[in-house]
């Protein structure tokens, strides 16, 4: 059995730890995403009759799905690291290092562009909930008027910007804009453009925390795989070389 020098017995540890660590944020991805995907306001936010007709929505939704994606694969290809390290398996190791630096690329390239495009997406989704809602006020359609209250009975907001887009539209503010849906409670002051974009965003940091977490994990994976490779090559072809 091929016995390792303890600097290399070492990065072999600091490899297997690193990937019970990636595990670890790949099922914290894939929890996210499942979140995203059941959160009553995320479905409210993203609705049928709604997302369909707001551009960017279908971009927001998929968010989610690309988590859990990227959850899976993650804790797969730390699965697929961990024995490359335990075995000893040169093969193993190379092709780890080189899936995990094309995945690393892409989070990164993914994040940015999430983050880039925040202002383009609220500015996208104001604009389009303003054509859903009065849309359905004057054409009186009746399923696009209960996915506007539905949204503002989740996130406790009222019109696209305020109440004031009732008077738009020449329609009493409905009871979803009152606190208990109790007209003698106070109106929401709070546009629900505004609302759904600012409970999104708030998302954003615990997404790009836990990312950004993984991309430096995955730095020194590369590193301690690729070393860790290397290393057995050197003890292979010493151990070929004193038998000749």
């Amino acid at each position: 059995m091929m016995r390792l020098s303890c600097g290399v017995q070492i990065s072999r540890i600091v490899l297997l730890v690193l990937n019970i660590l990636f595990i670890l944020f790949g099922f914290a991805l894939l929890g996210f995403g499942i979140y995203l995907k059941v959160s009553k306001k995320f479905d409210v936010a993203l609705s049928d009759h709604i997302s369909a007709q707001i551009i960017g929505g279908d971009a927001i939704e998929v968010v989610g799905i690309i988590l859990i994606i990227t959850g899976i694969f993650t804790v797969i290809l730390s699965v697929f690291g961990c024995l490359g390290a335990l075995f000893k398996n040169r093969l193993f190791l190379y092709l780890y290092a080189i899936i995990l630096s094309i995945l690393m690329i892409l989070e990164l390239a993914a994040f940015i562009t999430t983050m880039s495009s925040r202002v383009r997406v609220r500015n996208s989704y104001e604009s389009g909930l303003w054509k859903v809602f009065n849309n359905a006020y004057d054409s009186h359609q009746q399923d696009l008027i209960k996915s506007v209250e539905d949204l503002e009975l989740e996130f406790k907001c009222c019109g696209v910007t305020d109440d004031s887009d009732y008077k738009k539209v020449n329609y009493t503010v409905p009871a979803s804009c009152h606190e208990d849906q109790l007209f003698s409670k106070p109106i929401f002051e709070k546009g629900c453009a505004d609302a759904i974009i600012d409970w999104i965003w708030d998302e954003l940091p615990i997404i790009g925390g836990i990312v950004g977490t993984i991309i430096l994990i995955e730095i020194f994976g590369v590193i301690s795989s690729v070393a860790l490779a290397v290393a057995i090559s050197h003890y292979s072809y010493g151990e070929l070389y004193a038998k000749l």
